[in-house]
């Protein structure tokens, strides 16, 4: 397969879903990152933000609960279509016309609803592409995703040119209009997978309390199983590391005194590294790494550019350039073989359940990583940046043991003499 056609040749879900997210990615980043400032300017106040911020969290957990199930019951396709409408079209129409508390609030609470999409969507998109491809596949759509991020100082242009509400109140209503773009094309383009096809026939008759109560009990049995459980909580940790690391631009600017420009500099180092990794690192890893050695050595990576990190001082731009480079490409490569592993380890027919019960535990872990980054970082910020490292490295342990490979499509709940029912050892 030549390396520059590799899009071309994949399965027609996962060519779409890379095609149409930049509609997504080029406003959603911004909108993101630019939410809370927005918020601030039409008067509310710090207290009344923290607040819709909670409510978007709690919300959020119980549509995490329920978005394996619905993902069954509905198909990938359906329930990717319908919940983007929710959690994003809807809700940045909403924010454009915003100017009191109840406005943010019914935005934040309806795009609480994207926890689903987090599921369907990343099952609509690799599921019915052969293992070897998936790891390609969600790598292609972070770096979109890094790379519309770019884009983003473009809108603090137009906010000192504009004025800010008014810049941020068309931000989102043509963001909206994108995102509605975005989810008929790809609505339009894609086709129910294989698995969603047969989970909506065999789920059709499952009450959602029953379909939670599964997820449960598939990451029960999941801990049991030796290598699951290394993997569950190497997916824990390597999300939590990326959740603690909210004050970087805080470190070097105040700290180090690092300039604006060069501090500003970070993202674009960190994306022309993810482009990089996605286009030399995967194409040559595919074939002679398997993904679980690929998805270790990069924890090793990521762990080894904080401690790093801990030496950098003031006015030391290579040792910055090398720090940015791993704390880049390694967290990246992490991401994209570690949700290729959880997508393809287990059963088919558990594969939606299992995804969302992961996500779920690792929601429920990481909801004080905020305060946790603030209290370390206020105490010394070096031991937050410590700790960061600390953890990579404990999830790089999880991908080493005595079985250093994660089986795909092993079954969980075994069917009652069912061929393909795996023992968990």
């Amino acid at each position: 397969m030549k390396r520059q056609s590799f899009v071309a040749h994949l399965h027609r879900n996962a060519r779409y879903c890379i095609y149409t997210e930049p509609f997504w990615a080029v406003f959603g980043t911004a909108a993101l990152y630019y939410a809370t400032l927005y918020m601030e300017s039409v008067g509310l106040s710090t207290v009344a933000i923290g607040g819709i911020l909670s409510a978007n969290l709690y919300v959020a957990f119980l549509f995490q609960l329920v978005a394996g199930a619905v993902t069954d019951r509905m198909g990938r396709r359906r329930a990717t279509f319908w919940f983007d409408v929710t959690s994003w079209v809807v809700p940045m129409f909403v924010w454009a016309f915003s100017d009191n508390f109840w406005f943010f609030l019914l935005g934040y609470l309806l795009n609480a609803s994207s926890k689903i999409v987090n599921v369907s969507f990343w099952l609509l998109a690799t599921e019915d592409s052969p293992e070897e491809h998936r790891p390609r596949i969600f790598a292609a759509i972070k770096v979109v995703i890094m790379f519309a991020g770019l884009l983003v100082p473009i809108v603090g242009f137009c906010m000192d040119r504009y004025g800010t509400v008014p810049s941020l109140r068309v931000l989102f209503f043509v963001g909206g209009l994108a995102m509605l773009l975005h989810n008929c094309l790809r609505h339009w383009y894609t086709v129910e997978t294989q698995a969603g096809v047969e989970a909506t026939e065999r789920h059709a008759g499952t009450s959602l309390l029953g379909s939670v109560i599964d997820s449960g009990r598939l990451l029960w049995a999941a801990v049991q199983h030796s290598a699951l459980r290394r993997l569950v909580v190497m997916y824990m940790l390597s999300f939590v590391a990326v959740q603690l690391n909210v004050f970087l631009a805080v470190y070097l600017t105040k700290s180090l005194g690092y300039s604006a420009l060069v501090v500003g500099g970070v993202p674009a180092v960190g994306a022309v590294t993810a482009l990089l990794c996605y286009a030399v690192v995967m194409p040559w890893a595919s074939g002679r790494v398997s993904a679980n050695t690929m998805a270790r050595w990069s924890l090793v990576a990521s762990s080894a550019g904080w401690l790093l990190f801990l030496a950098l001082g003031p006015g030391n731009l290579a040792l910055l350039c090398l720090c940015t480079v791993l704390t880049s490409g390694g967290p990246f490569l992490v991401e994209a073989y570690r949700d290729a592993i959880v997508v393809s380890c287990v059963h088919t027919s558990e594969r939606a359940t299992f995804f969302a019960a992961v996500q779920t535990f690792t929601a429920v872990v990481s909801i004080p990583t905020g305060y946790l980054s603030a209290v370390l970082f206020q105490a010394r910020p070096l031991l937050l940046f410590a700790a960061i490292a600390t953890i990579y490295a404990a999830a790089s342990l999880c991908a080493v043991g005595r079985r250093t490979t994660f089986q795909a499509d092993v079954r969980l709940v075994p069917q009652r003499n069912g061929p393909d029912a795996v023992a968990a050892p």
